[in-house]
């Protein structure tokens, strides 16, 4: 079971919290046939499969972890079969709901972003919350109006399978994003700043997450960490974390990854009771 940190429930328990989903939420969902939402990599090596010859290249960038030009390559070679693969990955299996979606939605903090292009928690969000949690899409021109407001918000960050002319996946996509929606980018600076992260089923690759915190630790030299939740497989060495806490001013909170990442789950159960519990005690006390 994860330790969760005071200061964490705290910031949660205040509304002082952002959290941050990945594809490792969407992974505990099964669809038709037993099907999982596929990650970054797995969706790649799909495309990889329906790509011609030559593809020595694309195995070696795989191979060297640069998703990105693959992804760019692939999308190219496809042209409009890779909207099919699209849909046939996130969409069409019709993925249900589990039970870390429900304990995610009880942390009830106020703005979700997530890198998911897939509808699982969205739904499951607007079902339980009788369509009083927002669903915005980064391109969206009201998305920083609708924060403001303080309504609760799923925000996806990459885009959507609604619509998937608008997804960030490439190269020159994230690059595009960050120079056409820098309004939305400087509002992630600003929430970054001022709330405490909580990031769960994410790896460290993503540019627009290594970006956002380094720029946040560089320029403002803050001390208080962000977080996130990461398997004990994928323990990392302590110099490493020790990097990623000066650099990124983030903690790694570590869990068995055994059965599907149980201990996951029932982690982010008790972190659920455990942030219920010290409201009701800001409630007593008023000390908000």
């Amino acid at each position: 079971m994860i330790d969760w940190p005071e200061n964490l429930i705290r910031d949660i328990a205040r509304k002082r919290a952002v959290l941050f989903l990945g594809a490792g939420v969407s992974k505990n969902s099964v669809g038709e046939n037993g099907k999982r939402p596929p990650d970054w990599k797995e969706f790649l090596e799909k495309g990889i499969d329906r790509c011609g010859s030559p593809k020595q290249h694309l195995q070696s960038l795989m191979k060297n972890g640069d998703y990105l030009t693959a992804c760019e390559i692939i999308k190219t070679r496809l042209r409009d079969r890779f909207i099919d693969l699209l849909y046939e990955e996130f969409r069409d299996p019709r993925y249900q709901t589990a039970d870390i979606h429900k304990h995610l939605f009880n942390l009830d903090v106020r703005l979700v972003l997530t890198q998911n292009f897939d509808k699982i928690y969205d739904t499951y969000a607007q079902s339980e919350s009788q369509g009083t949690v927002a669903v915005k899409n980064y391109d969206d021109s009201d998305v920083a109006s609708i924060i403001r407001d303080g309504r609760p918000t799923v925000v996806k960050v990459h885009g959507t399978i609604d619509k998937p002319a608008e997804m960030i996946f490439t190269r020159r996509e994230y690059s595009e994003a960050r120079h056409k929606h820098a309004a939305f980018y400087a509002m992630l600076d600003a929430l970054v700043l001022t709330h405490t992260f909580l990031f769960v089923g994410c790896g460290l690759s993503d540019p627009d997450m290594r970006i956002l915190l380094e720029r946040q630790t560089h320029f403002y030299n803050v001390a208080r960490p962000h977080f996130i939740v990461m398997p004990k497989a994928r323990k990392l060495h302590l110099e490493i974390q020790n990097s990623l806490e000066e650099n990124m001013s983030l903690r790694v909170l570590s869990y068995a990854p055994a059965n599907h990442h149980e201990k996951l789950t029932q982690s982010l159960e008790e972190l659920a009771n455990q942030v219920e519990q010290r409201r009701v005690e800001l409630a007593q006390t008023q000390d908000w």
